[in-house]
C-alpha cells in the first residue's frame, strides 16, 4: 500500500460528496467528505500505511452506516435485522456490529420500542395470539427478555378481543343458526392460531349464547 505525500485531490464528477486522493499519479483512496473532514485530509499531507488502512476502514463503515440508514428509512427494524442485512451486503460481522451500535447510540435502533409497536399493531390489525406474537418477535431477532417484557403488556382481554374479531369475520359466511360442526371449525381455527384454552372456551360460550 503506497505511502507518501498526497499530491492531488479531485472531487468526483458524479458524486459531489466524494473525493479521490493521489500520491504522484496513483490513486490511494476515495472517501466521502465526512471522512475527509474527520481525518483532515488535504493536499500535501503525509500518509503512511497505518493511516491509509484506518481511513479505508472508516470509509467502509461510513458506507455501511448510510446503507443501514436507508434500510431503516423504509420501515423500523431490529438490531438483528440490520446486522443480517449488512452481512448479506458483504460487510464483515465486526463492521456490521459497529454500525448496529452506532445506530443504537444515535437513537435509530430501539428493539424495545420496535417490539412494543409491533405487538400493539399486530394484535389490533392482524388479531395475533400471544403465542404467534412471541414467534414473530423471535423471528425478527428480539431477545427473550425483551419479548417477555413487551408481552406482559398484552392482557387476556386483548387476546379475547382479537379472537372475537377473527371469529366474527368467519361468522359472516354463515346464515341462520350455527351448527355444532361449524362451531368446532371456528374453535379449531383459534387453536391453530395459538390462542389460549381459556380464551377458546370463552369464545365457545359466547357462540352458544
Amino acid at each position: 500500500m503506497k505511502s507518501g505525500r498526497i499530491t492531488a485531490v479531485h472531487r468526483d464528477t458524479k458524486n459531489k460528496h466524494r473525493y479521490h486522493f493521489y500520491i504522484e499519479d496513483e490513486l490511494v483512496f476515495s472517501v466521502h467528505e465526512d471522512i475527509l473532514i474527520k481525518y483532515q485530509l488535504v493536499k500535501g499531507m503525509e500518509v503512511d500505511e497505518r493511516l491509509t488502512q484506518e481511513v479505508l476502514l472508516a470509509e467502509e463503515e461510513h458506507r455501511a452506516y448510510l446503507l443501514a440508514l436507508r434500510y431503516l428509512g423504509i420501515r423500523p427494524r431490529t438490531s438483528k435485522q440490520i446486522l443480517v442485512y449488512l452481512q448479506e451486503k458483504g460487510y464483515s460481522r465486526e463492521v456490521a456490529e459497529n454500525i448496529v451500535e452506532r445506530c443504537r447510540q444515535m437513537g435509530y435502533l430501539d428493539d424495545q420500542a420496535f417490539a412494543q409497536q409491533w405487538v400493539n399493531e399486530r394484535i389490533r390489525l392482524k388479531q395475533r395470539s400471544p403465542l404467534m406474537l412471541r414467534m414473530e418477535l423471535q423471528q425478527r431477532g428480539i431477545d427473550k427478555e425483551t419479548a417477555e417484557d413487551v408481552m406482559s403488556t398484552v392482557t387476556r382481554e386483548d387476546e379475547l378481543k382479537a379472537a372475537r374479531v377473527l371469529v366474527e369475520k368467519k361468522l359472516r359466511r354463515y346464515t341462520g343458526e350455527l351448527e355444532r360442526e361449524d362451531e368446532q371449525k371456528l374453535l379449531a381455527m383459534l387453536y391453530r392460531k395459538g390462542f389460549s384454552s381459556s380464551v377458546i372456551q370463552a369464545i365457545r360460550q359466547e357462540l352458544r349464547k
